[in-house]
């Protein structure tokens, strides 16, 4: 778009001023230098003289208002609707401004100057028109132009929509009266200007604050200022001092949203005006006129008229309307009585064709912004094909430098407006892609079903544009290269008739005369390099985002062969190269134009020294695809000369996997499977590819890696060796090798071979053209593990020159072993696989070394002692040095801890390595004797989860005769850690037989003064303890102890008794009695415990809460090692302040003569309380039994206290429990007690029944 005045083709938006806000920066430029003097001269001048306002808030206030400047928007309606009310074209302009005048001044020499008419009386007065008027004869259009760009730069740089000017309110209460009065005098200046100039732009007026202002009087200020203005509420505007930058952006973008319908309404006035002059259908009259010249016609009036229309709808972003004016525009234009009527010569027709440019140029924008791309792309074609029938018609005709110039703007118009539009099919990723861009976008759904279209007519990306213009500028060259010499002269060394009778010869519109285009004095002329380069680098980069990579290439060669038209060697060596690197050429095959890239290269590498480059295009040209340059050295150690700038010692490297190469390397394997200090027997094939003819190419060393423990091998040239030919084109050379510290290296100055442990041989490495040699190796393997080749590298060191060429990717050759058949080397396929044989696996030597755990048992338990002892017997037939390894692997991280065990071991903690894993430190057995053994141990501690441990036991171990030769075995067991038992518990309140203390009587001080003074309750504790063991265990101990006790009191529990053993209650008091019993796997054995509470305090009300723990003492009955495992006591709650029954039984007789059993019923009521409470009670009747004793009563008790109520039963029946009910209700709270076994032979069944055994 450089081409065309820049108002002709940018996009119109609203113009807004910014007045005093802040000055210009030195940096930025003045808006008023652009534009014509005419715009000007006699204009309206703004002036106030109040001081810029300043500030950090009107530096915050100034950038959100340039924030939203829309010049940079994108031209689609797509981004027209996102830009969040971006739609102005915002200027900052100074204290002083000037608006373009309305009309222009009167001609100097007019009739109006003269005293008298002819007749007597005074002179007409005269019509003035706008200074850019074809009325005016001021004018550049004067008197038969239809529109100059100025016109356009007038309304966007020039005249606002609406001029927004700032000024400081001050907060000062002593002078804001006198501040308030100038704020008046200035807004009342800029009004009476914008009133004498007749524009319709939109006074607005910001105030900002300085400080705090009370607002009461600050809505009467401004009140008053906008009364005094004759503002409206929406054209005067406060901003407060202390605006937060969230605050600034809401208030700038209220401003611009109230503005924004106002500005539109602005610019539809100027289209109701532009509409009305149209609608008039007559031409007006000059203010002079024209001697012999003709003025504008209607026809070029209506022209012009449609043009302002759309401007003005595009002002409004309006684009339909806009596109249907420059429409019409555009067909009145190229009417016959306009454009045909005008002559070639004259200066109207290159303004004809720019205005035609511009109208198409603008259509398109328009029909690109309403998504019509096929018509967009049919208007381009349409307009080319239009100014093509022009130019032959009434022009210079096409065949010409001038028309390939307008082709290259016209191409390049396209391409740049589809790139400012950044129009959305275009520039939206394709899915499943990284990152790629269509192509081209889909013909629109507007057209009509069936219609043809041809697929030119599908909108494509920037690239085929710049394309285009590419093509013509390298015509551009060609036609004006045809010019003639003596028309190419400058005008000031050729006669003047001669130069005025050549001066309408050529076609200059948007071109040079041709002593510019292409001098002959030897001066300067047309760029055409630079352009195309340029040009060529703007669509490779467009080509390149939608991964046109054929293209790319394509122009990437084109930019070379320009560049080396322009001999810039370095430039073109530099393009060339990436495409010479580039892989696509070789996988298609294109040998040929592989060929003459490199050929082109080289010619460009006489020019430039890149040593480099050159090895390596010598290196692949070499090969016998290609054809032999001429006059071209391709021997590697002649081709750097010895007179090259280069300095000291060239270093090149080639990957053979990724260009061609005269030679190619191969290595296999005789096996795939081998193991541990076996022979291998292995070739490494060098063939040759070289052209034929070439000189030989002498290697100085080969350098095989491999990837896994086999040592890199480096055959080192024989000093000497002469090459000679052989009668068949194959040879087996036989190599031995030998450690690198071993081989005398005396004639490899610069070979790698003694830098790390390796092995090495020497042979003979000159390799004829069309040649290949086998060299057989043997290796041996001494570790296990995957061995393959990691790469082959060919080496050529010479004074000047390190060369390089390795091969690491063998997938693309075939596995081939190489037989001797008749005394000649014949390749035999090692596979189907194309990568058999480069890989292989060795094997570990099968080790004779083994490892037992013979005390291993099936199970351990938990917080169990384990210690596993192991065997390491040597079965080797000679000694073996041995190295012992152990980890640990659990499903739980820290489940349990292990170390080695035995006399002068250091006590070396395990490490993790990882989650779950425990790793022991080697533990060195020394040396084992043949048929010997080792005994080592290994303690496991901390098993305090369930959980099933691996252990896995690595020996490593050499022999004596093979210290290279490292072995091993491993062994893995499982440990089971299982937990031993589980238990079930019931909690049975028991009576205590103590008396209480007497609440009327203080109770003596006990001899300890720690002693618990408080209430005690006695609870019998069954546990049932289930064993999972696999075995009897033996139980040597059981206690129940307290972890945690809550409530102020203290616990006290016995020994766990067996129950079955416990066969008389004298048995069960006896503390001496033994405990130690055998529990056998999956069964259940019951202990007793006696567990007390009591209080410390006597008055202590709270409740007891104890969190017990049952400790088991147990060993296994091969094993005096006593383990202790812990079981969890569900949580005992004592409710110690509540009031409660206890029922003991005892049998009772009824005398001498009675043969009966009688039992005696004691019902202990107690008051723990600080109360004083009485119950009723009454006991129920019951065919069971016949008691003795009250029916009902009432029981009264003091706090502290409690009492026993008897009675007497005689049971029915005999060794069966029965049941007993009484109720005891409080008589206050009307609760019902629950009656609790108090001794042996009461027990409360699931209902909550009392039973009693009979």
């Amino acid at each position: 778009m450089d081409r065309y005045p820049q108002d002709y083709v940018l996009h119109n938006l609203p113009l807004l001023l910014l007045s005093g806000l802040n000055t210009r920066s030195p940096s930025e430029p003045d808006p008023s230098v652009k534009t014509h003097d005419f715009l000007h001269e006699g204009g309206f001048r703004i002036k106030v003289d109040a001081p810029v306002v300043s500030g950090p808030l009107a530096e915050q206030l100034l950038r959100s208002f340039c924030e939203q400047d829309a010049t940079g928007i994108p031209w689609h309606s797509q981004y027209s609707t996102a830009r969040n009310g971006k739609v102005f074209k915002i200027v900052k302009v100074g204290r002083v401004y000037t608006l373009p005048p309305r009309k222009a001044p009167p001609p100097p020499h007019s009739p109006r100057l003269s005293a008298v008419g002819a007749n007597g009386s005074p002179p007409p007065a005269l019509v003035l028109h706008s200074p850019l008027s074809p009325l005016t004869p001021s004018s550049p259009l004067y008197p038969d132009g239809i529109i100059s760009p100025l016109w356009i730069t007038k309304h966007q740089s020039r005249l606002p929509c609406a001029f927004l000017t700032f000024f400081t309110l001050g907060s000062d209460p002593n002078t804001s009266s006198l501040q308030d009065n100038k704020l008046k005098s200035e807004i009342n200046n800029v009004r009476s200007v914008l009133t004498s100039a007749n524009y319709k732009t939109r006074l607005v007026v910001i105030l900002l604050g300085d400080g705090i202002v009370n607002p009461s009087d600050l809505e009467e200020r401004l009140g008053t200022i906008r009364r005094a203005t004759g503002l409206d509420g929406k054209s005067i505007y406060f901003f407060a001092h202390n605006s937060s930058l969230a605050e600034t952006d809401a208030f700038v973008n209220s401003v611009l949203s109230s503005l924004h319908p106002l500005c539109v309404e602005y610019y539809r006035d100027l289209s109701k005006h532009a509409r009305r002059k149209r609608n008039r259908n007559a031409a007006p009259q000059p203010t002079v006129q024209p001697g012999n010249s003709h003025i504008l016609s209607l026809p070029g009036w209506n022209v012009r008229y449609e043009f302002k229309l759309g401007v003005f709808a595009e002002f409004r972003q309006e684009m339909d309307a806009a596109c249907r004016n420059y429409e019409t525009a555009y067909d009145s234009l190229f009417a016959a009585e306009i454009i045909d009527a005008i002559a070639v010569w004259s200066p109207r027709f290159n303004e004809a064709r720019l205005l035609a440019d511009a109208i198409a140029f603008r259509t398109i924008r328009c029909l690109l912004w309403t998504d019509q791309v096929t018509t967009a792309v049919r208007s381009w074609v349409a307009h080319r094909d239009r100014i093509r029938d022009l130019v032959n018609r009434r022009g210079k005709g096409t065949d010409n430098y001038g028309w390939e110039a307008w082709q290259t703007a016209w191409a390049k118009i396209m391409a740049d407006l589809v790139s400012r539009s950044e129009y959305p099919p275009l520039h939206v990723e394709l899915l499943n892609t990284s990152g790629l861009l269509p192509i081209f976008v889909d013909v629109e759904k507007s057209l009509s079903v069936g219609e043809r279209f041809v697929p030119w007519e599908q909108l494509h990306h920037e690239g085929y544009w710049l394309d285009i213009a590419k093509k013509c500028i390298v015509a551009r060259r060609q036609w004006a290269l045809q010019i003639p010499e003596d028309d190419r002269q400058s005008p000031g060394r050729s006669p003047a008739s001669m130069v005025a009778s050549k001066a309408h010869l050529y076609d200059t519109y948007l071109a040079l005369e041709p002593y510019r285009e292409v001098p002959i004095d030897g001066s300067p002329g047309y760029d055409y390099v630079e352009e195309i380069i340029s040009t060529l680098d703007a669509a490779i980069s467009h080509f390149a985002k939608r991964g046109q990579l054929r293209k790319m290439e394509i122009l990437e060669l084109q930019k070379a062969f320009e560049q080396i038209h322009a001999e810039s060697w370095a430039e073109a060596a530099t393009t060339l190269r990436q495409l010479w690197y580039n892989r696509h050429w070789r996988h298609a095959g294109w040998w040929k134009l592989l060929q003459g890239l490199g050929w082109v290269l080289l010619d460009c590498l006489a020019h430039v020294e890149d040593g480099e480059l050159l090895i390596q295009l010598i290196w692949e040209l070499s090969n016998d695809v290609f054809d032999r340059k001429p006059n071209t050295n391709y021997d590697l150690r002649r081709v750097i000369a010895p007179s090259s700038s280069t300095d000291g010692l060239l270093s090149v490297a080639v990957g053979i996997d990724e260009a061609l190469s005269p030679l190619v390397a191969t290595f296999a394997f005789s096996t795939h499977d081998v193991f541990v200090g076996e022979p291998l027997d292995c070739q490494l094939c060098i063939q040759s590819r070289a052209q034929v003819g070439l000189p030989v190419i002498r290697l100085s060393e080969i350098k095989v890696v491999f990837e896994g423990s086999l040592k890199p091998v480096y055959l080192l040239a024989k000093e000497g060796e002469d090459g000679d030919a052989h009668t068949s084109s194959a040879q087996f050379i036989d190599i031995r090798l030998n450690e690198s510290s071993t081989m005398p290296l005396s004639g490899t100055r610069r070979s790698s071979a003694g830098a790390v442990a390796s092995q090495t041989g020497s042979a003979d490495l000159t390799i004829p053209p069309n040649y290949t040699k086998i060299f057989r190796l043997r290796v041996v393997p001494r570790e296990a593990g995957e061995v393959s080749v990691a790469s082959v590298t060919l080496i050529i060191n010479d004074d000047r020159l390190t060369f390089a060429a390795t091969s690491a990717n063998f997938s693309h050759t075939v596995g081939q072993w190489w037989e001797s058949k008749a005394g000649v080397p014949t390749p035999r396929s090692l596979g189907q696989e194309s990568n058999a044989f480069n890989k292989i696996n060795v094997q570990p030597k099968p080790p004779k070394l083994k490892i037992e755990a013979p005390g291993l048992r099936r199970s351990y338990y938990t917080n169990e002692s384990i210690t596993i002892g192991f065997e390491i017997l040597n079965e080797e037939e000679e000694d073996a040095i041995v190295s012992l390894g152990a980890r640990m692997i659990s499903p739980v991280e820290g489940a349990a801890q292990m170390m080695w065990t035995g006399e002068g071991l250091e006590m070396a903690r395990a490490t993790a390595p990882g989650a779950g894993v425990l790793a022991l430190p080697d533990r060195e057995l020394g040396t084992i004797p043949s048929s010997g053994k080792a005994v080592v141990s290994l303690r496991i501690s901390d098993t305090a989860a369930a959980v099933d441990h691996e252990i896995e036991l690595l020996a490593t171990y050499r022999l004596n005769s093979e210290q290279e030769t490292i072995l091993t075995k491993t062994l893995t067991v499982d440990v089971a850690v299982i937990r031993p038992f589980e238990a079930n518990y019931d909690f049975i309140p028991r009576l205590d037989e103590e008396p209480w203390p007497n609440f009327f009587e203080v109770p003596p001080q006990p001899a300890d003064a720690s002693a618990s003074l408080g209430l005690r309750h006695l609870y019998s504790v069954a546990a049932s303890i289930y064993s999972f063991a696999t075995e009897p265990l033996v139980i040597e101990a059981i206690l129940l102890t307290a972890a945690k006790i809550v409530g102020g009191a203290v616990c006290s529990a016995t020994t766990g008794i067996v129950r079955k053993t416990v066969e008389t209650s004298d048995a069960a008091k006896d503390t001496n009695a033994t405990i130690s019993t055998v529990i056998t796997p999956d069964h259940t054995e019951t202990f007793d415990f006696d567990l007390t509470l009591q209080k410390q305090i006597l008055g202590d009300r709270h409740t007891v809460a104890v969190e017990l723990a049952l400790q088991i003492g147990w060993r296994r009955q091969d094993s005096d090692e006593v383990s202790t495992t812990l079981l969890e006591v569900p949580r005992l709650v004592a409710p110690m302040a509540e009031p409660r029954v206890m029922l003991t039984v005892s049998s009772t007789s009824l005398g001498p003569s009675w043969n009966i059993g009688a039992y005696k019923l004691s019902f202990t009521i107690e008051n723990p309380s600080m109360h004083f409470l009485t119950f009723n009670v009454s006991m129920e009747a019951s065919e069971d039994f016949a008691f003795s004793g009250p029916k009902a009563c009432a029981i009264s008790l003091v706090p502290i206290s409690r009492q026993t109520l008897a009675y007497r039963i005689l049971p029915n029946k005999k060794d069966e429990w029965i049941g007993v009910h009484l109720n005891v209700v409080d008589a206050y709270f009307g609760q019902t007690l629950r009656i609790l076994p108090g001794g042996n032979g009461v027990k409360v069944d699931k209902k909550g029944n009392v039973l009693v055994k009979v």
